[in-house]
């Protein structure tokens, strides 16, 4: 018994605990929560008729597809995407200057290997004049006329090859003249018609398919090893097999490695820089490029085409340095900075920049020639269009040059000195405090103004007898006879004048579907009498037929609008105010934009194109005394079910 006593307590006590713990609920707060409810409810139904249809679309065969994509096409797409990238990286780096900061520069010389070619360059190169045929090299011996003879061979390791009719020839270690002349004479003791006048059989030499040689590339290149390349490939198409020359690598001191030994020393600047050439020379079966790690470096930076960090050979000179950079912009200062590691900075003139020897870290800076823009300006009260379309008087501002006088500054304004009414000219003071009047004169005779010489920064005010002042037009749109911009007759012309000049409006507009845009405010007239401003949007709409319900009803929307109806009548059509909505906050916008409150004793006829608003209820005193009882009540309730449980449990 004692412990069913205790079994009861513990159970009252859980159950009061719990009721505790429960928050009253305000009337704002339950309307939430049913808001709430109701969406996650839709949600789910939404959910479960998507899951359906796409369960009822599913093939019961369906099996996983293959996607074939050529590599060339992936190929492409990453091309793309590195252009788009680099795009945007210069974009960003337009951008720099206007943030303060300093653009970062590059390594100069290496970007120019990024690019690999898709054509298959190794095999692509023709071979050159100087070529020397050896094993492997396949020839083509052609003969015609009186006699015909066709041959198609290939060296044997000797360098010979045998020929029906002619016998073994000898051709390895000749060039393709030498070749064809040494062919000649051997086919000419064969066929004697060769060398008759005129000749009546004809030869010709040609070289077909060349042997592939073996280079090596080793050393600061992105991709070292062995390329089984063209005979006649040149360097830098090597190279950009390889990958380019990495950014720690020379691109001036590139080693050429045969038998055991460097024969060349190639230097890639002139070429890349594109103020000079490369050295021509040709690879060889079984050469190692070299690309030594780059030993010194400089930087150059300011007022030069390619501002970059450029590597440095012995005894290089500043001027040679200042080439690679491609040279010095128009508005370059008259001395270079030279910052030296370890000791001072020091200014070098541009004229003898040829005398300067650079060495490994120095910094050049090649300031721009600070100038100040020398203009005059002048007004008239002549009225003109700015950028933003307003009607505004405004001077323009003319370069100044030595020798410019007032004649000719109004000559390049093209203004007619017969239709000058006075000149006012105005000059700065020597301390820049002001202006001062330099001469002012009125009348016919402007001889006396007119050769006064002008200086940097005068104002020159010229009114005209017969000033033109532009139209200030507005904008008609939409539901008109003539649409179109209208200028205004006159400082206060209506829009009832404007609609009558367009022709009148049409039958599918009226004068409540007219909206009136005037810089961010839009504005409506009921009887066309508004006056209408410069710049003024007029949009004639299409009549609506319809009328907006807003707020708290039971079926808020659009409802079609019908003559001789109230306010009230369009509330009851959205089925009445909620228990939420304010009746004493009911406001009726009509189509120009008046509102007006819908009291108990007003209760106006709708027009088309209106909206009805009704507000919700604010949480008052009143509110929170309702919420407040019923807290109580469901308090009591609780208490109640408790003591007829605890009695139940009893028993």
């Amino acid at each position: 018994m004692i412990v069913n006593k205790y079994i009861r307590i513990t159970r009252i006590l859980f159950i009061l605990s719990s009721i505790s713990l429960i928050p009253g609920q305000t009337q704002k707060e339950l309307k939430q929560f049913m808001e709430t409810y109701n969406k996650v409810k839709i949600g789910k139904e939404a959910g479960e008729v998507i899951k359906e249809g796409v369960e009822g679309e599913k093939d019961p065969e369906e099996r996983p597809v293959r996607l074939l994509v050529k590599p060339a096409d992936i190929d492409k797409y990453y091309r793309e995407k590195m252009d788009v990238i680099r795009e945007d990286l210069n974009a960003l780096n337009n951008m720099l200057p206007f943030t303060g900061r300093n653009i970062p520069i590059k390594y100069f010389g290496y970007n120019y290997f990024i690019q690999r070619d898709t054509i298959p360059i190794l095999n692509n190169s023709n071979f050159s004049p100087d070529y020397i045929l050896g094993y492997g090299d396949e020839i083509i011996i052609s003969v015609w006329g009186q006699a015909e003879q066709y041959e198609r061979a290939t060296l044997e390791r000797d360098g010979t090859v045998y020929v029906k009719n002619v016998g073994l020839l000898y051709l390895g270690g000749k060039t393709r003249e030498e070749a064809k002349n040494y062919i000649k004479d051997r086919f000419v003791k064969v066929y004697a018609t060769l060398k008759s006048d005129p000749p009546l059989t004809f030869l010709e030499f040609s070289i077909g398919k060349i042997k592939n040689i073996n280079v090596s590339v080793a050393g600061h290149v992105q991709f070292p090893g062995n390329y089984v390349v063209n005979p006649s490939v040149n360097l830098t198409n090597l190279l950009i097999t390889a990958g380019g020359v990495d950014t720690t690598g020379s691109l001036r001191a590139i080693k050429i490695q045969r038998n055991g030994a460097i024969i060349d020393s190639i230097d890639l600047y002139p070429l890349i820089s594109g103020i000079g050439l490369a050295k021509s020379f040709r690879l060889f079966d079984g050469d190692i490029v070299l690309v030594p790690p780059r030993y010194s470096t400089i930087a150059i930076t300011g007022a030069v085409l390619r501002p970059a960090y450029f590597e440095l050979k012995n005894q290089e000179t500043l001027s040679q340095s200042i080439k690679y950079a491609g040279g010095l912009k128009y508005n370059t200062g008259k001395q270079i900075v030279i910052i030296r590691p370890g000791s001072d900075s020091r200014y070098i003139h541009i004229n003898n920049l040829g005398s300067i020897t650079l060495t490994n870290g120095d910094s050049l800076f090649v300031p721009f020639r600070q100038e100040q823009t020398l203009e005059v300006t002048l007004s008239s009260n002549i009225k003109q269009k700015s950028k933003i379309t307003s009607i505004k008087m405004f001077p323009v501002h003319f370069p100044w040059y030595n020798g410019l006088n007032v004649g000719g500054l109004i000559n390049v304004a093209d203004y007619d000195t017969a239709n000058i009414r006075h000149l006012e000219l105005v000059r700065r003071s020597s301390d820049g405090s002001g202006y001062k009047l330099v001469q002012y004169l009125s009348g016919n005779d402007l001889s006396s103004i007119l050769n006064i010489k002008l200086e940097p920064f005068d104002h020159l005010t010229v009114q005209l007898t017969e000033a033109f002042y532009p139209a200030e037009p507005i904008t008609l749109t939409g539901q008109v006879q003539s649409p179109g911009e209208y200028p205004l007759l006159y400082g206060q012309e209506k829009l009832n004048s404007i609609l009558e000049r367009s022709g009148g409006l049409l039958p599918s507009a009226n004068m409540a579907s007219i909206v009136i845009m005037r810089d961010t405010l839009t504005i409506g007239s009921n009887d066309g009498n508004l006056v209408i401003l410069p710049g003024d949007i007029i949009s004639v709409n299409r009549s609506s037929g319809i009328v907006r319900i807003e707020g708290e009803v039971h079926k808020p929307g659009i409802f079609e609008w019908k003559p001789n109806l109230h306010a009230k009548d369009y509330l009851d059509r959205a089925g009445g105010i909620t228990a939420f909505g304010d009746k004493k906050h009911v406001v009726y916008v009509d189509p120009y934009g008046k509102a007006n409150r819908v009291r108990r004793w007003f209760n106006p006829e709708v027009e088309e194109g209106s909206r009805i608003i009704v507000s919700e209820k604010p949480i008052t005193e009143a509110n929170v005394m309702t919420d407040s009882f019923q807290q109580i009540s469901a308090l009591i309730t609780s208490l109640v079910s408790i003591a007829i449980l605890a009695n139940t449990t009893g028993r």
